[in-house]
């Protein structure tokens, strides 16, 4: 399930802006701005069920974000994320995130191939907010810079993203977020869920196949997150992605899968 990683860092992050309690401070209101920040959002998300795959499932899904101080913890896809540094428009901190490998697959053929062990990718991220108030005047415009690496050495690669993401209240209480993303993934990466050696080629039937890396994917994921009692709200999450280079030639996904991805969810959070 390697799309897991991939979606769900996307989604769930966005999430985080959807959730948490941004109404107040966008859209205003005394009442709105003393709400505390801090929220925790559950459901579930259809995915694919790896990087490629035409095969969905529906796996748990949610977001949380926590302040102590000044230190914010919140979700990063399935892992955490923690700001250490603001200065104005500008945040910077560190991250870690579950990156699934490639096993248990619904794929007969894809599953003749080699299992690739779940790992762990962390880095630093650095946030900057461009423009506030510019449309319509409850809005909000960043961009998203994350590095990272593998440091459990299954894939033995470097991993990276960068976002765009408007963010603007409709209501007082309902929020609309839209993002733009690239990702990208080293040449071990690539080579480790995308490349089909002689022994893989002739297990599943597939060609054999040597994969770079590169620019992996470009993504568009939209958030709508709207208020249905006091501290309540529920999100709804849309997303598709394009793979791109050797990530959509693969066999993988050109034979047996789809360069096209798509994921949805639902949650529902409460603020505390």
């Amino acid at each position: 399930m390697s799309r897991l990683a991939l979606n769900l860092s996307a989604a769930a992050s966005l999430l985080a802006l959807g959730a948490a309690p941004a109404f107040g401070q966008l859209a205003g209101g005394a009442a709105e701005v003393d709400r505390s920040l801090n929220f925790v959002s559950a459901g579930a998300a259809y995915l694919p069920d790896y990087t490629g795959s035409d095969d969905y499932r529906v796996i748990p899904f949610g977001a949380v974000r926590w302040q102590i101080g000044d230190i914010v913890t919140r979700s990063d896809g399935p892992g955490l994320a923690v700001d250490l540094y603001r200065n104005g428009s500008v945040t910077a901190g560190v991250f870690g995130r579950w990156a699934a490998g490639r096993n248990d697959v619904d794929d007969a053929v894809v599953s003749l191939l080699p299992e690739i062990d779940n790992s762990i990718i962390a880095g630093g991220f650095v946030d900057v907010m461009l423009a506030e108030n510019f449309l319509t005047g409850f809005d909000r415009f960043a961009v998203n810079l994350r590095i990272g690496a593998d440091i459990l050495g299954r894939f033995e690669g470097a991993a990276w993203t960068g976002s765009a993401t408007y963010t603007t209240a409709l209501s007082r209480t309902s929020l609309f977020v839209l993002s733009a993303s690239v990702s990208g993934f080293s040449d071990n990466y690539a080579d480790t869920l995308f490349s089909i050696d002689a022994a893989g080629a002739t297990a599943s039937g597939l060609q054999a196949f040597q994969a770079e890396g590169g620019v992996q994917d470009i993504g568009l994921t939209s958030i709508l997150t709207v208020g249905v009692g006091g501290e309540w709200n529920v999100s709804g999450i849309l997303g598709v992605s394009q793979l791109q280079g050797d990530f959509a030639d693969s066999p993988i996904v050109a034979v047996r899968g789809s360069e096209t991805q798509v994921f949805t969810g639902v949650a529902l959070g409460r603020r505390f």
